[in-house]
């Protein structure tokens, strides 16, 4: 009777076990040439690998372990990019759709619907990708409309970012993805301030201390309180001051000849416009470009509608565009009548909203 008791224990024990391991298989693409394949804690450097299995002859291989509940990273070599695998209990398969690899688990869990996300975010990539290649080709008429497309496709691309650390929001996984996202989300601050919003209250950890340093080192480079006045000469020599413009809601675009995004920008900017004025808004373009003939040049082409000015340190004392903190071209501000800033790189939307419920 013992000896069965034993034997029931032992039984047991083993199946939870089982209950507690994962198994991870997969085939390696004909172009691989790796040996091994790994699962590691995280990307880049400091990662520690947890598991390890070798690759066969016919490219495929096997990973088993003790399932921790979190989120690891496939290395398997220069092919398949970053690929994700939270380790809970249960198979899976890597598998490859259209140009990526995914880990698919055979049972629901935080893996399939991390997989939802990544899906989408994968399409979306996809068509910005493909959509650079027809603009690169495109003629200007074209290329203005499938520059829209790909500005649409920009946002598109942050919501599902943000939607998906909403799915996890407060948890290990949520602070995982957004250190993963840093280089997209540090481009543009107010997204950056979304996605930490999004992440939520979660606990401290070395990946969470590193995203808030990031931010708080963004959130001191943003342009904030009063505007920098300045005094700068426009297409015809007359010198021009931020202090023309008090008591009016004021536009100012920061941009270079060299700059497309830049070029693009005062196209839109000139179908805005009749509405900007509407809202009482005037609307100055300060130009970055060091050769004067430059600006000139691409004020002429584009004929914008505005006040041009160009950046002059020996008139103005100092650079102008660092004054104002300017990172990237084109920076807009949107300032109020008493001269403090209201929104960085405002929208139509933005700028409507803010200006009526500044009234």
């Amino acid at each position: 009777m013992k000896i069965v008791s034993a034997i029931l224990v032992g039984v047991t024990c083993y199946a939870c076990s089982l209950s507690e391991t994962y198994t991870l298989m997969g085939t390696l693409p004909e172009e691989s040439d790796v040996t091994e394949v790994y699962l590691l804690s995280k990307e880049g450097k400091g990662a520690d690998t947890l598991a390890r299995g070798s690759v066969q002859a016919d490219r495929t291989f096997t990973l088993k372990g003790k399932a921790e509940s979190s989120l690891l990273y496939l290395n398997m070599g220069n092919h398949g990019g970053r690929i994700y695998f939270y380790s809970e209990p249960g198979e899976y398969q890597l598998e490859k759709a259209g140009g990526s690899y995914f880990i698919e688990a055979q049972q629901e869990g935080i893996l399939s619907r991390l997989n939802v996300h990544l899906r989408k975010i994968e399409e979306n990539t996809r068509a910005q990708f493909d959509l650079q290649k027809q603009i690169a080709r495109a003629k200007e008429e074209e290329a203005e409309r499938l520059g829209r497309e790909n500005e649409r496709l920009w946002k598109e691309g942050n919501e599902l970012l943000l939607a998906m650390v909403a799915d996890f929001k407060g948890s290990d996984v949520a602070v995982a993805l957004v250190q993963d996202n840093m280089w997209t989300v540090t481009y543009d601050f107010k997204l950056f301030s979304r996605v930490v919003e999004t992440m939520g209250d979660v606990p401290d950890s070395e990946a969470k201390n590193e995203i808030m340093e990031k931010y708080e080192e963004a959130k001191r480079k943003q342009l904030t309180g009063k505007a920098p006045d300045f005094t700068l000469p426009d297409v015809n020599e007359k010198e021009v001051n931020l202090s023309n413009y008090k008591g009016k809601y004021l536009l100012i675009d920061f941009w270079a000849s060299w700059c497309k995004p830049c070029r693009m920008k005062i196209k839109e900017l000139k179908k805005e416009y009749g509405r900007l004025q509407e809202l009482g808004i005037e609307v100055i373009a300060i130009s970055c470009d060091k050769k004067k003939e430059d600006w000139l040049k691409a004020v002429e082409e584009d004929q914008p509608i505005w006040k041009q000015l160009r950046v002059d340190q020996e008139i103005n004392g100092s650079d102008t565009a660092d004054d104002y903190k300017v990172e990237f071209l084109p920076t807009l501000y949107l300032i109020s009548p008493d001269g403090m800033v209201l929104d960085t790189n405002p929208g139509m939307e933005e700028i409507e909203h803010v200006v009526k419920n500044n009234k």
